[in-house]
């Protein structure tokens, strides 16, 4: 039971460290392009999807006539 119990906490730990290692990755590269100006404001993103959701909507208005 030891042994198992164990092998259970090593194998979060390493969970836990490969989480950690993907996250700082996602950070640093959301860093990374926030700093080249690769990157669209909160307005850019709600403009984008309003569109689409009009879209949609009207496709969908259309396909039920």
């Amino acid at each position: 039971i030891v042994r198992e119990l164990m092998r259970e906490f090593v194998q979060r730990q390493r969970q836990a460290r490969e989480y950690n290692d993907f996250l700082r990755g996602k950070v640093a590269n959301a860093r990374e392009q926030i700093h080249a100006g690769e990157y669209a404001s909160a307005d850019d993103v709600e403009a984008r999807f309003a569109a689409r959701r009009a879209q949609l909507l009207a496709k969908a208005g259309s396909a039920g006539a």
